[in-house]
């Protein structure tokens, strides 16, 4: 049960598939990381996770995790509301990052998530990458706050679908209001 000025949330789920143009034989796998506001704790589930190795059979393919996710978080403060950041991998090479923020109300939500993947910056990223190099941020959490985000030139390469169950406890009581619910 929730104390007197706090709130919880609970998202259990699954990233379900990732669309991306995949051959025949190549291996892919996903790791996920949860990023939130100074108020917000996890109180249950996982902040990350790594998903198993999948090993795609016919070309284009959905590539098929079905990895789930389960956390709970407890905060004062909706600022700060919990987002989820994607890296993909072909082999050990990023495909892409995918970022989004947890749905708000109550309920089941199947997200559509589009991937990007960062572009060489200079004349030596784009040698690297005609020999198979692909730029990678060291902290992907960075996707989700505003800080020197302008300075990453991004291009997009498929996306990502998952599907969530929101609960929450304590929102009316402090006076938030999620409009109607269909």
């Amino acid at each position: 049960m929730s104390e007197g000025g706090t709130f919880l949330l609970s998202i259990s789920g699954q990233i379900e598939f990732v669309e991306v143009m995949a051959s025949i034989g190549s291996s892919f796998h996903c790791k996920y990381e949860f990023c939130s506001g100074t108020d917000w704790k996890i109180i249950g589930g996982l902040e990350g996770g790594l998903s198993q190795i999948v090993n795609v059979v016919n070309n284009n393919d959905k590539i098929v995790l079905n990895y789930p996710v389960d956390v709970q978080f407890k905060s004062t403060n909706p600022y700060g509301w919990p987002q989820m950041i994607v890296s993909v991998y072909k082999g050990m090479s990023l495909e892409g990052y995918g970022r989004t923020h947890m749905p708000i109300r109550p309920g089941n939500h199947h997200l559509e998530v589009e991937l990007a993947r960062p572009k060489p910056s200079s004349f030596l990223g784009y040698i690297g990458s005609f020999f198979g190099y692909q730029p990678e941020l060291l902290q992907p959490k960075m996707l989700a706050t505003t800080a020197g985000n302008h300075l990453i030139r991004m291009e997009t390469y498929g996306r990502i679908h998952m599907n969530f169950n929101v609960i929450s406890q304590g929102f009316s009581r402090l006076g938030y209001d999620f409009g109607k619910i269909n």
